[in-house]
């Protein structure tokens, strides 16, 4: 396997591992990364795009920047990114001031906040720089290990791209931007190589992170730079591999440089990071090899400067700035520091030659610091002068004149499910070359090419895109952080229910983040989106979930419901003095009856007969009770409209009517007496009738055999003695 490929995976494999902790959470900002630092136009600000994933139903996602430290931005409160997204990703667009920024998003669902507030905490937009030349540009390795490195950016805007090519010298592609604050401070001790990178091949901070801190200081935004310089090389170097040619040392005719180097890590860094970041310019410092040993013409180096200009602009189909250092200085074969005019000359010529996409750099050679070696500006006193030359030239003016490449906007996944609903299809836009996936499941990265994938597993996936010059866009990442299939969901009230005729019932489930479609058996459209489903008409009832992919589960089991006839309205009437009765227009329901005098329940009686011993009004409910295997339910009339009763205090035993008709005269007393004997007499005191029973509410008197006329009626029992006369018609 090519070591370099290889490498890129194990970076691409350490990319989502660094994001997989981040994989259940319901809302996951992927873009931008981490310390991303966005060119600025030239109003100063830039449009940043903001994408992510989301887990939970959601039709709203909002955004806020706030300046890391207050002062180094434009605060933007909370606004809308995205309205109605789909498919699990959301993505928009924000105008962001240059600034330093802890970016912020929420999701919402019908006016109601919903998930994590998701964050990236640092973002910039800014400046961007592409360093390329020779070794003072790319930084000189000091001989003696011992001496301090030089030094690193003080403020932390200040940021490099994390990318080892130095051994890897890998021209093909780059892994995913890892950004980081420029400090690169780790002891050279037992390593074989520099291990202070940056990336591509920058050695250690050099003169950069000075120069940083100039920069954020004076324009208080961001910097990121990416360092692209080949120590030892000449122009002819550069325009030899431009062209895909293997070319030689200066300073051995036995060494070859790597295929393509040293001009495939500058392609590569505009293709790759530039496309997606932009860039101000090219900040060019070269031609000491070329002083010396070489004495290169002044002809030949306008010529290969411009080749390689023009090469790189056909290759990106883009023309970016370089900002042309004047420098020859280096030590010859006798120790002497000496300078070349005929580089200088060649340099001047393509500044003015390309005056659109060229612009003036420092002049190194006369720069008041010492050169240890003849060459290079070692230590941190010369590398102060040589940072503060580049800021001197990097000036207002500068930034006034000179338009930058613009960062290119991501392109979206769009997520449906298929059909079957075992699949999620992930498509991406039209316009593109190639189409390359790079899917990571269960910590196992794997690649995948086209315009659109079918996937069915957890997974991070993300995409590479490249336009017919090999310029590279990176998508969106999604997440998918369970099974593509939502499991079948279960409903609580599982089996046969029921209900009363004019109430409702509940169905619900444990939901989970999901969508849930409730549906009646027989009907296509779905009732009620929700965990809860309440219903109260009877039939069969299923619910199915739907997950943010729009893939659904299986049915649920059937639950049935049975809706209870509708239990009468009793009508009471009063039946005697002292006793009231409900009547309902249904017969054999095996009633019961609540009554109640006001607001007060008697729970004396749940017949349809009830005394009524105080002065209230009346009112009684018809109940019936229901039994559906376990499942017991008591169903309730309204109350019937009042009666009114006013009962007269000095009587407690009445009979009526009075006079009255035979078989039709009632005995009623108030309280109930215990084996009542009852004795009906003539006016002659003559005996015409006996009853013993108890006496509970009201009985009827047998009087159908006595002639019309007046009779008395004699009550006795336990402590009660009573008479009372009455007539029969």
């Amino acid at each position: 396997m090519n070591k370099g490929l290889f490498s890129l995976r194990i970076l691409l494999f350490s990319f989502f591992n660094f994001f997989y902790v981040q994989s259940n959470a319901q809302i996951d900002v992927t873009s931008p990364l981490e310390r991303s630092v966005f060119q600025r136009e030239p109003g100063g600000s830039a449009d940043v795009t903001i994408s992510g994933n989301y887990a939970i139903p959601i039709d709203k996602i909002e955004v806020r920047a706030t300046a890391v430290t207050a002062g180094q931005g434009k605060d933007i409160a909370w606004t809308i990114l995205q309205e109605k997204p789909s498919g699990g990703v959301f993505s928009g667009t924000i105008k962001m001031s240059g600034g330093w920024y802890k970016v912020e998003v929420r999701a919402s669902k019908e006016g109601i906040l919903v998930g994590n507030i998701d964050a990236i905490s640092k973002v910039g937009v800014g400046e961007v720089f592409v360093i390329s030349g020779q070794s003072n540009a790319q930084g000189e390795d000091e001989t003696d290990r011992s001496l301090p490195l030089p030094p690193p950016a003080k403020d932390d805007r200040v940021n490099y791209i994390v990318y080892d090519n130095d051994a890897l010298n890998n021209w093909r592609e780059t892994p995913v931007a890892n950004i980081q604050p420029l400090q690169l401070q780790t002891p050279w001790i037992s390593q074989s190589q520099n291990p202070n990178i940056m990336g591509p091949r920058g050695h250690t901070a050099w003169c950069w992170g000075i120069l940083g801190d100039y920069l954020v200081q004076r324009l208080n935004v961001p910097v990121l730079f990416v360092n692209t310089a080949w120590s030892g090389t000449s122009i002819k170097n550069w325009r030899e591999s431009s062209l895909g040619i293997v070319t030689t040392s200066p300073y051995s005719a036995t060494y070859q440089l790597p295929y393509q180097m040293p001009y495939a890590n500058l392609k590569l860094a505009m293709q790759y990071y530039v496309k997606p970041f932009g860039a101000r310019a090219i900040l060019w410092m070269q031609g000491e090899a070329d002083n010396y040993p070489l004495n290169t013409a002044n002809g030949a180096y306008k010529e290969d400067l411009k080749s390689v200009i023009s090469r790189l602009a056909s290759d990106i189909n883009q023309n970016t700035t370089w900002v042309i250092a004047r420098a020859s200085r280096a030590g010859n074969a006798a120790g002497v520091s000496v300078t070349n005019p005929n580089v200088i000359a060649g340099q001047n010529a393509v500044l003015s030659d390309l005056p659109g996409i060229t612009y003036p750099g420092p002049e190194t050679d006369n720069l008041p610091a010492e050169r240890k070696d003849g060459t290079h500006f070692l230590g941190a006193a010369a590398l102060n002068v040589l940072a503060s030359a580049w800021n001197d030239v990097l000036s207002n003016n500068f930034f006034e004149k000179v338009n930058p490449v613009f960062p290119s906007q991501e392109p979206k996944i769009t997520s449906v499910c298929a059909d079957n609903n075992a699949f999620v299809n992930l498509s991406l836009p039209e316009g593109y070359v190639s189409y390359d996936w790079t899917i990571e499941v269960n910590g196992n990265t794997r690649s995948a090419s086209g315009r659109s994938v079918s996937v069915n597993e957890p997974g991070r996936y993300m995409a590479t895109l490249k336009d017919v010059f090999g310029n590279a866009i990176r998508t969106q990442t999604m997440v998918i952080s369970s099974s593509v299939k939502p499991a079948k969901p279960t409903i609580r009230e599982i089996g046969s229910q029921q209900a009363c005729a004019d109430s409702s019932f509940t169905f619900s489930i444990n939901a989970g983040s999901d969508l849930y479609n409730w549906y009646k058996q027989g009907e296509i459209k779905s009732l009620l989106t929700g965990s809860s489903l309440i219903v109260s008409d009877g039939g069969n009832y299923f619910v199915r979930s739907e997950n943010v992919f729009g893939c659904q589960s299986d049915n649920s089991d059937v639950s049935s419901l049975v809706i209870r006839p509708k239990i009468p309205t009793p009508i009471i009437e009063r039946t005697g003095p002292f006793t009231a009765e409900a009547i309902i227009s249904h017969e054999d329901l095996n009633e019961k009856y609540q009554w109640k005098r006001g607001q007060e329940l008697l729970l004396s009686t749940t017949t349809n007969s009830i005394r009524t011993t105080q002065t209230g009004k009346y009112a009684a409910s018809t109940n019936v009770t229901y039994v559906l295997g376990s499942n017991v339910l008591t169903c309730y009339s309204p109350y019937s409209e009042q009666l009114e009763v006013v009962t007269d205090g000095a009587s407690d035993i009445v009979i009526f009517p009075n006079p009255g008709a035979r078989d039709n005269i009632y005995l009623e007393s108030r309280e109930d007496i215990a084996r009542a004997e009852i004795t009906v007499f003539d006016l002659y005191g003559r005996v015409m009738l006996t009853i013993n029973q108890d006496l509970k509410s009201q009985i009827k008197i047998p009087v159908g055999s006595l002639a019309s006329g007046k009779y008395v009626v004699r009550i006795k029992g336990e402590n009660v003695s009573v008479s009372r006369q009455f007539v029969v018609l």
